[in-house]
């Protein structure tokens, strides 16, 4: 039975030309015999092909092809070629393992016409046999328009080469491309090594930047935006892995952007210098970022005026907060205070960098620091920078062991600014340090005697309650909050050493929910549901933990408590006031 199938769009004038061709054929052809049946044969094929009905035609062609006779085998030759070409290229989408041999039996039928040859090779193409596609194509030295497709092929081999981490052989085929055809957009292909796989170094990125520019048409005003965006992706590249000494030769290239005016191009530049700046303070290069964001304004200030000079001066004074920020964040109180007082030179009146000041300066004198703040008790930010000032002074109490007024600097620091990250922060290294309240000696042998962890030094500080504040203030670090000026003095350090010290022996998660209730939440990841008993302080409490779930016990005070399943699972802990205390069955 023949399979039916609609033709796409265009074939049918093709068939028309050919059934034209066809009668003509037959009436010059008169009375002979052959050339009756023949042709009338070829009109039946391209007619049942014209329905659509290609297994008929198929059938037909091979038919004619088999008789070997005149110029009709031939013709129905090129006819099932075509056939097999437009069934290939339907199926090529959804079933490749399908479509590939027919595009092999159509190139086998007719091994010297082009078509067969450049479409088998762009179906290879398309599922990642770029090598076969390649060989396809060479096979026929005299193929018009082979030579542009091995081109193509190099390169997209090039791209997967990228995509799998195999830049070597990605550079190699895209040089094997260029070598065919100079295109600029094929040099910046050659980027991505460096850009995405930080292969190579610098140098050669800034080589490939400046090839694709000699070789850039004018008109090409698409390709000339991709070269800017590149060498952007490079300068960044370049400064966070600390090859600063090829900065100047990226910013050196000429912009070939033929659409941008001059100043604007010279505005983009100096942009550009400045944002290198910014990159390399954060990379802690600290000189070299702000000499060149000090010579990138002293240039604008020459060419620039008015309201895009006073934008660079902006982007200037943004540098140095960006530096006394990251000087705050390394501990670095010395250097933190003379860049603050260095930029003030340029804009005493500027509210971050003056309160960027204060922070520093908290960080060598508190006293100072809060005298300093007196004179900005109207400014918004005032209860923040009174917090941070407070929990700076409580980090040296707790530092020299004197507890109850690091307890009293907290305090100050909660009734000015309660969700301040630093507050949590300072909270969470106070109760690391402080021994929790009410233990009673049976408890703690009790504890001891069954062994389930060990505290640092055998002394059983408030460590729920710390890891509960640690958690809350890691909460409140987003990536905003990191770039936020007004930060507190080492908060990622500090947080990340306090993470280190507790998780390396409580086996517990804990959360902050203040005031004075204690909490034990057990959960099951994995398993079905258990029951369990929770003996606290004053009374035994009998929960369920369902499939995936958790139970939540509220006790009557804070002290030991002990958790224990139907299985005989045993988990001990103490319950902390102010916290929920996480097991994990």
């Amino acid at each position: 039975m023949s399979t039916k199938t609609v033709a796409p769009k265009g074939e049918g004038a093709q068939r028309r030309a050919r059934r034209l061709a066809l009668g003509l054929s037959v009436v010059l052809a008169g009375g002979c015999a052959y050339f009756t049946d023949a042709k009338t044969k070829m009109e039946e094929a391209a007619l049942a092909e014209d329905a659509g009905d290609e297994a008929r035609a198929e059938e037909l062609y091979r038919e004619v092809m088999r008789s070997k006779k005149g110029t009709d085998a031939e013709d129905a030759r090129r006819a099932l070629v075509s056939l097999l070409l437009g069934r290939a290229s339907k199926m090529m989408e959804s079933d490749p393992d399908t479509a590939l041999p027919i595009y092999r039996e159509a190139l086998s039928l007719s091994p010297n016409l082009d078509e067969p040859r450049i479409a088998y090779a762009r179906a290879l193409m398309k599922v990642e046999r770029y090598t076969e596609a390649i060989d396809v194509l060479m096979e026929n030295k005299d193929c018009r328009g082979c030579k542009s497709l091995v081109a193509v092929i190099y390169i997209e081999r090039g791209h997967a080469g990228i995509r799998n981490g195999d830049y070597a052989d990605a550079l190699s085929d895209y040089d094997q491309a260029l070598a065919m055809q100079r295109d600029p957009l094929t040099v910046l292909a050659k980027l991505e090594a460096y850009i995405q796989g930080s292969y190579g170094e610098a140098a050669d990125a800034v080589a490939f930047l400046d090839q694709a520019l000699r070789l850039m048409p004018i008109d090409q005003i698409g390709v000339q935006q991709v070269w800017w965006d590149k060498r952007q992706e490079v300068l960044y590249h370049a400064a966070t892995r600390g090859e600063h000494g090829a900065l100047n030769s990226i910013l050196a290239l000429q912009d070939p952007r033929a659409r941008v005016d001059e100043h604007q191009k010279l505005i983009d530049l100096l942009n550009l210098r400045m944002y290198a700046a910014s990159l390399q303070i954060y990379m802690r290069a600290y000189d070299e970022g702000t000499q060149r964001g000090l010579a990138t304004f002293a240039d604008a200030e020459k060419q620039l005026s008015g309201a895009e000079l006073e934008s660079l001066r902006q982007t200037l004074l943004g540098l140095f907060m960006q530096r006394v920020a990251a000087h705050i964040a390394a501990g670095e109180t010395r250097e933190a205070i003379e860049f603050a007082k260095q930029a003030l030179v340029l804009e005493d009146t500027n509210q971050t960098l003056n309160l960027q000041l204060i922070i520093a300066t908290s960080m060598r004198n508190s006293g100072d620091a809060r005298k300093m703040l007196a004179d900005w008790e109207s400014h918004p930010a005032y209860g923040r920078i009174r917090a941070v000032v407070e929990t700076a002074y409580a980090a040296k109490m707790i530092e020299v062991g004197q507890f109850a007024a690091a307890r009293k600097a907290i305090e100050r620091a909660e009734r000015a600014a309660p969700d301040l990250l630093e507050t949590a922060l300072a909270r969470a290294e106070l109760e690391a340090e402080v021994r929790l309240e009410g233990l009673r000696k049976v408890w703690v042998e009790t504890f001891r005697a069954d062994d389930p962890f060990s505290y640092p030094k055998a002394r059983i500080n408030a460590y729920g309650r710390s890891l509960a504040a640690l958690r809350l203030a890691q909460s409140l670090y987003t990536d905003a909050a990191a770039r936020d000026y007004l930060r507190g003095p080492q908060v990622a350090t500090r947080m990340a050493a306090l993470e280190q010290r507790i998780k390396a022996f409580y086996p517990y998660e804990a959360e902050w929910i203040g005031g004075e209730d204690c909490y034990v939440v057990v959960t099951r990841e994995e398993g079905s549901g258990t029951k369990i008993k929770v003996t606290g302080p004053k009374k035994v409490h009998e929960a369920e933990v369902p499939d995936d779930g958790e139970a939540e016990v509220k006790l009557e005070a804070s002290g030991l408590a002990i958790v224990e399943t139907e299985a005989g699972t045993r988990k001990l802990l103490f319950a902390e006031p102010g916290v929920k205390i996480i097991v994990a069955l």
